[in-house]
């Protein structure tokens, strides 16, 4: 059933050029998991997520410069302000940790299709934390979602010399999870105010708590040495993945439906795996597809199941 907001958007025109933006930031998004795979040659994944943060957070900083939106941030709830701060942990320095530690561990595409299960894994979390009740719809797609992970991982078969970095599809996994527990738990904070604000608030403490364990575990002494190519993609990659879709994200938002906008969270995947074979030539055996053809799957009907209870 459409929700007021989205007949308001009806009633409002859409401007056309919604739709690009949208699908560019799917597009930033995906490129993401082979660009990082490439950084993290040369970089460690604490120190590509550190820069990621850090230069997404100074473009959204600015973007709500811009907007004049820095003034609403000090005119926040001190309730809602230090649970913005603390969303940072879970939305951004671990899964940034989780995440880029996992790419430089398993190959991007099968990193995109494991940790696009954080829709599906929003299920248990929101009956866990929220009390929602589970629908027979979504707790299919949480069937769905684990039998495409198998598949997705275990492609090659269970092989004895090992096949594929287990230790990282877990990583990815739990990078998935952190997300969702970052929607969840931030769901009521972000109802009561400007979405953008608390994940710049999220964005600053991420970016400084990552920081700061990267210096004290890895240091960032070896980027010195790094070349020209590293330091364009982790800066490209904090100006598009964080800097530019997030507030782009919000925005068309905020124009769009909510059903129609969940068309472009499915399109992250395919094109993350597409743009893998295309950059870094990877290759899966059919059981690789037909997983993640399950897990994309289970995301539709979580997210359909979702708006039709809204």
């Amino acid at each position: 059933m459409p929700t007021a907001t989205d007949r308001g958007v009806r009633r409002r025109s859409i401007p056309w050029a919604v739709y690009p933006v949208m699908l560019v930031t799917t597009l930033f998004w995906a490129l993401g998991h082979p660009l990082g795979r490439i950084v993290l040659r040369t970089a460690h994944a604490m120190q590509l997520g550190s820069i990621n943060l850090a230069v997404g957070f100074l473009v959204v900083l600015a973007w709500l410069a811009i907007t004049g939106k820095v003034r609403a941030v000090f005119r926040l709830p001190v309730k809602d302000l230090l649970a913005s701060l603390s969303l940072g942990i879970l939305g951004f320095a671990l899964y940034q940790l989780l995440t880029f530690s996992a790419l430089s561990r398993i190959p991007a595409s099968m990193n995109a299709v494991l940790v696009a299960t954080n829709v599906v894994l929003i299920t248990p979390l929101a009956a866990l934390f929220l009390k929602e009740r589970i629908h027979w719809g979504r707790a299919l797609a949480v069937l769905i979602a684990f039998a495409g992970v198998v598949l997705v991982t275990f492609n090659q078969g269970f092989r004895a010399d090992g096949g594929i970095d287990l230790f990282g599809c877990l990583l990815s996994l739990l990078a998935a999870l952190t997300f969702a527990a970052y929607t969840v738990l931030g769901k009521r904070v972000v109802e009561r105010n400007d979405p953008l604000i608390v994940t710049a608030l999220a964005l600053f403490s991420g970016a400084v708590l990552l920081s700061a364990f990267t210096g004290c575990v890895v240091g960032f002494s070896g980027l010195g040495a790094a070349d020209s190519l590293t330091w364009t993609l982790m800066i490209l990659l904090g100006v598009t993945m964080i800097g530019f879709a997030y507030p782009a994200w919000f925005t068309c938002l905020k124009m769009l439906p909510a059903s129609r906008v969940s068309i472009f969270i499915y399109l992250t995947p395919v094109f993350a795996v597409i743009l893998s074979f295309l950059i870094l030539g990877e290759r899966f055996s059919w059981l690789f597809y037909l997983g993640g053809a399950m897990v994309l799957g289970s995301v539709v009907v979580s997210t359909a199941t979702s708006g039709r209870r809204e």
